[in-house]
């Protein structure tokens, strides 16, 4: 096979002619020149239409392909400027590269696969590029396989919202994701009511009226959001943080009761040394470990032998703290109800934690009771947070794998590969050929 024609088959491109080929010693790079066939000149980047030429003038470009071993690869040509009357003026089309690419298809196909699958870093050192041109290739790569992120808008019926930590310091991106086909539809820098308004300023009319149920936390501008922009719409509470809620309060009643018995046990006076004498009780002392807390945020049916111990003794040493316990079981057990008797069970449930006299209970009836139809709908529809936490998992793997991101749209663009069937339309060039 003639050396031109085995390149030709190597670069895996067609309608070009390879004209020369030069290798640098000293950088150990090839430099392959080559020409683009008549019918594939003079077309648009972005369209792909046949343009008139907008000068005479040519430009002396390279493009970085995958390497030959351990020799880098580079594709030159001369290329013109063409005036598409759709697009306006831009460089002619090339067959090897995508439009404002200093790289080869294959290599940019290359370094995505693997961007997905390893850490910067790694990706820098194995294709010898900068970390940010590896953040710009992945960033073109989602906008080439998804020009349009709004066509994720259609069809929405049941959507969860919610925040996760990209940084230390607050720094926050808003996850909105599609509950029927468990993929994320949009990604914000930032949390809070502003964030949101501008994802739902992005919806038409049709498709704020088609959203029928929002599952989310008990965060105030999401309902304050899913008021104004959704008419037909049901909040749904996730009862995870809900219960969540009512740990919060064991552990401030926890530590109440703790400082009280604290107090208490100072008053007494000091008893001398030894066993106390025949006929006079030994005076109760406070008994209190580390191992309460773990014993009272835990499910009945997840305690260990010594946590269930441990629960025992909170019975008989501290009323007050098992009857928090007893209401932080009673929610729980509120969001296992049947549908028909949600309303009823958490109607008893509301007035349990009035009548209780502990202040953080009372506290927290207040704020369910301000959440009330949400829980209802939560239990009735059956809809929880549970695909979106997951997927901020998966954001946190993506963010912890790559050692963080300084650009947050290469992070939003990531997470929308990530998080979507876009995933599977990045493969490795052998893959393509």
């Amino acid at each position: 096979m003639a050396l031109k024609k085995l390149l030709k088959s190597i670069l895996n491109v067609n309608c070009i002619k390879i004209k020369n080929v030069e290798f640098d010693r000293i950088s150990s790079s090839v430099f392959i020149q080559v020409d683009v066939t008549k019918g594939q000149k003079s077309r648009c980047p972005v369209c792909g239409k046949k343009c008139s030429g907008y000068d005479s003038t040519t430009e002396h470009r390279t493009w970085r392909s995958l390497d030959f071993g351990s020799c880098s690869v580079y594709v030159v040509s001369d290329v013109n400027r063409v005036h598409c009357p759709e697009h306006g003026v831009h460089t002619e089309q090339v067959p090897w590269a995508y439009h404002n690419s200093g790289f080869t298809r294959e290599f940019e196909q290359q370094v995505s696969y693997l961007t997905l699958h390893l850490n910067k870093t790694e990706v820098t050192k194995l294709m010898r590029i900068n970390w940010r041109t590896v953040g710009a290739i992945l960033s073109r790569t989602k906008d080439r396989l998804e020009p349009d992120s709004s066509i994720r808008f259609k069809n929405l019926r049941r959507i969860g919202i919610d925040e996760t930590s990209y940084r230390k310091g607050h720094k926050y991106v808003t996850v909105v994701l599609d509950h029927d086909t468990n993929q994320v539809v949009w990604v914000g820098k930032g949390t809070g009511k502003e964030v949101l308004n501008s994802f739902f300023e992005q919806l038409t009319q049709k498709q704020k009226e088609s959203i029928e149920l929002v599952s989310c936390d008990g965060a105030r501008w999401i309902q304050s959001c899913i008021e104004e922009w959704l008419p037909n719409c049901e909040r749904c509470i996730d009862g995870f943080h809900v219960v969540q809620w009512t740990i919060d309060c064991m552990d401030e009643l926890r530590k109440e009761v703790w400082r009280e018995a604290k107090q208490k046990k100072r008053g007494q006076p000091k008893r001398g040394r030894g066993r106390p004498k025949k006929g006079e009780e030994a005076k109760a002392t406070t008994k209190y470990g580390k191992s309460y807390k773990y014993a009272l945020g835990k499910n009945p049916e997840n305690l260990t032998e010594h946590q269930q111990s441990c629960l025992d003794e909170i019975k008989e040493l501290y009323p007050k703290m098992f009857r928090g316990y007893q209401l932080k079981e009673g929610l729980r057990k509120v969001f296992q109800c049947s549908k028909d008797t949600i309303e009823k069970e958490l109607k008893a449930w509301l007035s349990w934690a009035c009548r209780s006299k502990l202040k953080p209970f009372v506290e927290l009836s207040k704020k369910i009771r301000r959440h009330k139809d949400a829980i209802i709908a939560t239990v009735k529809h059956g809809l929880s947070n549970a695909r979106i936490e997951s997927t901020n998992n998966k954001i946190k793997v993506l963010i912890r794998k790559s050692y963080g991101f300084r650009n947050i749209q290469n992070l939003i663009d990531m997470i929308m590969i990530v998080c979507s069937d876009l995933y599977h339309g990045i493969k490795l060039p052998y893959e393509l050929r």
